[in-house]
């Protein structure tokens, strides 16, 4: 076999001044790509990368969630301090249990409903404005946390009580554990 080959477990290119991912075609069974503090601005050539479980591209200059169809095995997706504004594309990404997409400029909580896996949602620090967006997770039987803080709707005053009451079954908001 050829070293490309084999199992791959992680390659990291973080604060490269990356700006466009290439040349990984051959990593067929790589597992962990972290590609952080770039100048990535879109999310392309991971299609051969069918094994990926661990994708990490934060802090670059990516504005839409996409090209992760063939990445079915996706179980870690971190793509906070971007340009994104919705979230999209994720319908083949069955396996996710984290996402974060922290310090975007996501306003609703759209196309996750799917994810039956996800456990932890990370969405601090960016424009959601109704508590009502928390009914398009709440059928996510196995999500435990979320981070909310530093959105629009942190301003409320019942801001824990009011997650709780359409999330009961949430053990973590933010950096705190819900007690019981």
């Amino acid at each position: 076999k050829q070293w490309y080959q084999r199992r791959v477990a992680i390659t990291a290119g973080g604060a490269n001044k990356i700006r466009e991912i290439e040349n990984l075609e051959k990593l067929v069974n790589l597992e962990k790509l972290f590609l952080g503090k770039n100048k990535i601005t879109k999310i392309q050539g991971l299609e051969t990368l069918t094994h990926l479980r661990c994708l990490d591209i934060q802090a670059n200059r990516i504005a839409k969630l996409e090209n992760l169809e063939s990445n079915t095995e996706l179980d870690e997706l971190y793509l906070s301090h971007n340009g994104i504004s919705q979230i999209e594309n994720l319908d083949s990404n069955l396996d996710l249990s984290t996402v974060d997409l922290s310090h975007n400029k996501i306003e609703y909580l759209d196309n996750l409903s799917h994810l039956a896996s996800l456990s932890e949602l990370w969405m601090n620090d960016n424009s959601i404005k109704s508590f009502e967006e928390l009914t398009k997770i709440e059928k996510l039987k196995e999500i435990e946390t979320v981070y909310l803080e530093r959105n629009p709707i942190y301003e409320d005053t019942m801001y824990r009580k009011k997650i709780q009451l359409y999330l009961p079954n949430i053990k973590q908001i933010d950096a705190t554990y819900v007690r019981l």
